[in-house]
């Protein structure tokens, strides 16, 4: 027996991937907002696409992701009028427009880490090289974000 399904093609390196984990996280594959301390689920309301379409963001920290090639137009003009963060190890059409750029190490080049075909199967991924000087993996720059704000948050109380 053979397994065959059939799905549209996803865009980006490990779109599958950040689904399947925000799935076991909350429950919920996408648009997922946290703004009352638990996620809530409502697409349509609370996806990329639609928050920044409406301009109801502050700021934006996009990962290894391109929305100016994709959103729609006026998304991709409340995306810029904004803060913009990028981390991505490429230097795609977002973050040319970025306030800040912080480069990533590749995944499953300069750093390992899990990657998910696009039905679900998750697929190791080892390094294979060192990346530059200063390169982090996603993971730790986001890490490290977040210790820095735990830390503000924590002197700011």
């Amino acid at each position: 027996y053979t397994k065959f399904l059939i799905m549209p093609m996803r865009g980006h390196f490990n779109v599958t991937g950040a689904n399947v984990v925000f799935t076991w996280q909350t429950g919920y594959p996408y648009a997922v907002d946290f703004s009352h301390g638990y996620p809530r689920y409502n697409p349509g309301e609370t996806s990329a696409v639609d928050v920044l379409y409406r301009g109801d963001v502050d700021a934006t920290l996009v990962i290894a992701s391109d929305p100016v090639s994709s959103f729609p137009r006026k998304a991709v003009e409340n995306l810029v009028r904004r803060p913009l963060i990028v981390i991505d190890p490429c230097l795609s059409s977002t973050a040319l427009m970025a306030d800040v750029v912080i480069p990533s190490a590749f995944v499953g080049i300069e750093a390992e880490g899990t990657t998910y075909r696009m039905d679900h199967v998750p697929l190791p991924l080892k390094k294979v090289v060192e990346p530059p000087p200063g390169v982090l993996p996603d993971e730790e720059i986001l890490r490290r974000i977040l210790h820095r704000v735990r830390e503000r948050k924590g002197k700011a109380s």
